[in-house]
């Protein structure tokens, strides 16, 4: 399949990770391609665990990668990732609370 120039200089990231969003869509349905990008955001959060070893740092970042990618106009008429990243953002917040409560 070729690939137009112009599709590319507008959206390269949508463009050069078209195969795996369309994966997600096949297997998930309607609207839940971009459910991809959780991979990268999960991968991330764990080096950041082995790298700190702090549950307190890890959490947070989830909050706030979770709360940018819900609340940004990237998803906009695509309730259902809306949801994903909403939940993605609480399990951040689940794993703030408990590591504070539960601090050793």
């Amino acid at each position: 399949m070729p690939v137009n120039g112009s599709d590319f200089i507008d959206e390269p990231f949508n463009t050069t990770l078209k195969p795996f969003t369309d994966l997600f869509e096949r297997f998930l349905g309607e609207g839940f391609g971009l459910a991809f990008f959780i991979i990268p955001l999960s991968i991330i959060a764990v080096a950041l665990y082995m790298k700190t070893r702090d549950p307190v740092m890890v959490s947070m970042y989830m909050l706030a990668s979770g709360a940018l990618f819900a609340s940004g106009g990237a998803f906009m008429g695509m309730g259902g990732m809306v949801i994903v990243y909403i939940l993605f953002a609480a399990l951040g917040i689940t794993g703030l609370f408990m590591s504070l409560f539960f601090r050793r």
